[in-house]
């Protein structure tokens, strides 16, 4: 595996430290991507602003214009309180990188110098996509895979850091790696009223949970039993007195899946079955998906050459063959209509769950992570 220059692996770790004392979130990512230019223009490198978005950006490094390959890094936090124990902490409060997107933009920059420092030895060409809002609806991807970014690049690499898997461990998975993620939005209207007489109204309450029970029983009839797929309502909002029948009651959940055929199958299959319900029960209902994050599938090509590189390198000791995806959803999948990706996780150590205060990585995973990022973007360029 290549050799990381220890005074570069000190100049990321310092890097990082720097993005994780000052997260910002989605679409606000004002002073993470001023740092992320100043850092390339200190380095010669150019950094081009997106078009369609007041945050994040791309860089490239290379010359060749038939050989490319591109590394997503997403630079937004969340909206959560770091413990303040951590000797690393956040300096904004109540914001706090919990998901480890401070590492994949510190990674992200590192390969960059990396191989500003080895043109000599680097025959393509790498683009470093900064994108914003990953943590967001809408999906930050989506405006950047308007973008024209991908013409002639012959694969993507999607990275997340991994807090049960040791420094040094990676994992990777053939097919689909992530779920879908659809927001689903259901509104019942009907006729409210006094609680004594729910015979002259429609009783949205408990029709409302009537369809909670009954959507998931119709799409497990209309489908293969292989086909797995979760929904779950997590927010429901309606009524404001215990003697109220109210006129309106408002469903918000996820439906995840790993096969985007079959979703667009399902989300159809509600749309169905809401307004068969609306008819049997005299209401109207409005089923709306305002946000469609497909599943994340890793390209086979791409794939099997991570395969050969690591049986190379002897790197595979190093490599997790995952059997079961994650139910977790990356807006990488936008990418994925207009360039083939691939996606694997990354072992960062550390304490804690992501998305919680207590999220707490080590920055000892910025070595085997570069090396092992480099030889794969070396491997695809020298590709035919």
């Amino acid at each position: 595996m290549s050799k990381i220059p220890v005074s570069l692996i000190k100049e990321i770790k310092s890097i990082r430290r720097w993005l994780h004392e000052h997260p910002e979130l989605s679409y606000k990512e004002f002073e993470t991507t001023k740092f992320v230019k100043n850092t390339l223009d200190r380095w010669k490198i150019q950094f081009h602003p997106f078009k369609n978005l007041e945050t994040g950006g791309y860089a490239d490094i290379g010359n060749s214009q038939d050989k490319m390959v591109g590394f997503r890094s997403d630079i937004d936090a969340l909206p959560i309180t770091e413990n303040p124990a951590h000797e690393i902490c956040s300096q904004n409060q109540g914001v706090m990188h919990a998901c480890g997107h401070d590492f994949h933009t510190a990674i992200g920059l590192g390969l960059l110098k990396y191989f500003k420092d080895n043109q000599q030895d680097f025959e393509g060409r790498m683009r470093v996509i900064f994108q914003p809002a990953e943590e967001a609806t809408p999906d930050g991807a989506g405006f950047v895979s308007k973008e024209p970014l991908f013409d002639n690049m012959r694969g993507l690499i999607g990275v997340h850091v991994d807090s049960q898997l040791e420094v040094g461990q990676f994992s990777i998975i053939k097919g689909a790696a992530c779920a879908s993620s659809a927001r689903l939005e259901i509104t019942f209207i009907g006729k409210g009223g006094h609680t004594s007489r729910p015979h002259n109204t429609v009783d949205l309450i408990r029709v409302t949970s009537q369809y909670i029970v009954q959507l998931p029983e119709y799409l497990k009839a209309c489908f293969d039993s292989r086909d797995n797929f979760v929904l779950v309502f997590g927010k429901i909002e309606g009524g404001h007195s215990h003697n109220i029948i109210p006129s309106e009651i408002k469903l918000t959940g996820t439906l995840r899946n790993f096969n985007n055929h079959i979703l667009d199958q399902l989300l159809k299959r509600i749309t169905i079955f809401s307004d068969n319900f609306a008819k049997l029960y005299g209401l109207d209902i409005v089923a709306s998906f305002p946000n469609i994050t497909p599943a994340v599938i890793n390209d086979d090509r791409l794939y099997n050459h991570f395969i050969d590189l690591s049986n190379r390198t002897q790197s595979y000791k190093n490599i997790q063959i995952l059997k079961k995806p994650s139910m977790g959803a990356d807006d990488f999948s936008l990418y994925l209509d207009q360039v083939p990706g691939l996606y694997f996780q990354i072992g960062a150590g550390g304490t804690g769950s992501s998305h919680s205060s207590n999220f707490l990585l080590d920055d000892s995973l910025i070595e085997p992570t570069l090396s092992l990022l480099v030889d794969y973007i070396q491997y695809l360029n020298q590709l035919t």
